[in-house]
């Protein structure tokens, strides 16, 4: 049998070594949140727009209360079909995101669908002031309608996103066409929240 002092030994060293692996354990975990939490704070800096190898996009959220601006960035792709793209909302120079929102909703155009352009021209130029100019051309604009929209007739919808399709190239730089201006339906609506 063991003498008693070396029994007492083993198990000092059991102990020890049972606790050093919760602190070691525990470290691993601490370190885990902590570069979760530098991953948080660097989406929370200011988007460096002097960057020239950022993208950008602009989604205005046509609701039926009112629309929003937001404004995304993104660096560009690495090549590899397998890696996303890392979309982030753009931060002013305070760290604050930039988005705008105007009241009332776009549907309260339907009785003057030749305005809708003129709805939306405070969130585009709050937008365009935020985008650097020589990225303008190559910046997507989507305009997608929820709710009120999808309440209106379909020939007063058509007409209203007609006037902005025809109308914001007129203003903005922007890369918008036909396709980037839409009502989504409730499904897809319910996506993107």
């Amino acid at each position: 049998a063991l003498p008693i002092s070396v029994a007492i030994v083993v198990l000092v060293l059991l102990l020890v070594a049972i606790v050093d692996w919760r602190l070691w354990k525990s470290s691993s975990i601490q370190d885990r949140q902590f570069q979760k939490y530098l991953a948080h704070v660097g989406d929370l800096e200011a988007t460096d727009t002097e960057n020239p190898r950022l993208n950008y996009g602009i989604v205005v959220d046509c609701g039926s209360s009112g629309s929003r601006v937001f404004v995304y960035f993104w660096p560009q792709h690495n090549g590899d079909p397998h890696d996303l793209l890392d979309i982030k909302q753009m931060r002013d120079q305070s760290s604050k995101p930039v988005v705008k929102k105007i009241k009332p909703g776009i549907s309260t155009m339907a009785s003057t669908p030749e305005r809708a352009s003129d709805y939306l021209q405070p969130l585009l130029s709050f937008a365009a002031a935020y985008v650097p100019k020589n990225k303008h051309k190559e910046t997507p604009l989507y305009i997608l309608c929820t709710a009120g929209m999808r309440f209106l007739p379909e020939s007063k919808q058509t007409v209203i996103l007609q006037d902005l399709v025809k109308d914001i190239p007129l203003e903005f730089e922007f890369l918008f066409s036909e396709s980037h201006a839409e009502v989504i339906s409730g499904k897809q609506d319910r996506k993107s929240t």
